[in-house]
């Protein structure tokens, strides 16, 4: 079976240049071998969350070349970020399990490379409580563009499939979480569950206060509409994150990764939110 990008991609408007061009090329290659091994998605989450935080374990050791080995296998986590959701489009088992399982990963790697870039730092220059606030700094600013980008990409998707996109939506995983209680699921998945809901609840509750009410606007009109914002906003999500983390890792410059969060992606963000809460004369009442 040849599979081409766009079949395993839920849309170019919502993927980031460097992700498109780099990373989705490689996950692509690594397609057919991961399916022919028969790994679920859950499976290549598992994968991909182990080698994050064994690059967290790296940079906690600092020496030259474990920051080496802790950019490789952060890397190597951000690819397999980016297999799980390929292998659940093409074998039709992507869920709202799966989507918490992948949300609740993503979490975990980016507290511990987070926690582990800033003890690094914290040694390195021997100021660790500054080190420690540029880190909890940056891992705030990280979490809020987040919430913009996933709250973007999940509205624009909705509107360009007509509705069939689901993922991100708070009452589902917050359904997910009570029948998985009432079930008795294993500890894990009720655990995941919940940390994703909370994950949704914390992302709703800022946006209500950055963005305030949607637009009127439906389907195409939507789509048209805000088919060059979402491409800014799509440098606001994980993946740019990763590759910048990879290259502080390399350079050995986590501080400077920390101040490109902490101002330039946060100039970003501002901006674009200002920009989505002025209306246009086809959004004005």
């Amino acid at each position: 079976m040849q599979l081409t990008l766009d079949q395993v991609i839920k849309s170019r408007d919502v993927e980031d240049p460097v992700n498109l061009h780099v990373h989705r090329s490689i996950q692509l290659l690594l397609l057919r071998p991961t399916l022919a091994l028969g790994l679920t998605p859950n499976q290549v989450t598992f994968l991909s969350a182990c080698a994050g935080v064994g690059a967290a374990a790296c940079f906690v050791r600092g020496t030259p070349l474990s920051m080496l080995v802790g950019a490789g296998l952060l890397f190597s986590s951000a690819i397999l970020d980016g297999v799980d959701g390929m292998v659940a489009r093409v074998t039709k088992k992507s869920s709202e399990t799966g989507h918490a399982i992948d949300g609740a990963a993503d979490w975990l790697v980016n507290v511990t490379t987070f926690a582990a870039a800033a003890y690094h730092l914290g040694e390195q220059t021997r100021h660790p409580w500054i080190a420690a606030l540029l880190a909890l700094a940056a891992h705030l600013a990280w979490m809020h563009h987040l919430m913009l980008y996933d709250h973007h990409a999940a509205t624009f998707l909705r509107h360009l499939t007509g509705g069939r996109h689901q993922g991100g939506d708070l009452e589902r995983a917050r359904a997910l979480a009570e029948r998985l209680a009432r079930e008795h699921a294993p500890l894990h998945l009720r655990v995941l569950t919940a940390i994703y809901a909370a994950q949704l609840g914390n992302r709703d509750r800022f946006l209500r206060r950055v963005i305030g009410a949607p637009p009127p606007e439906e389907g195409a009109a939507y789509v048209e509409r805000h088919r060059g914002a979402m491409r800014a906003w799509a440098w606001l999500g994980n993946a740019p994150h990763m590759d910048a983390m990879v290259l502080a890792a390399a350079a050995d410059r986590f501080d400077v990764y920390f101040l490109a969060r902490i101002v330039g992606f946060t100039a970003l963000a501002l901006s674009l939110s200002l920009r989505a809460r002025i209306p246009s004369p086809r959004t004005a009442p």
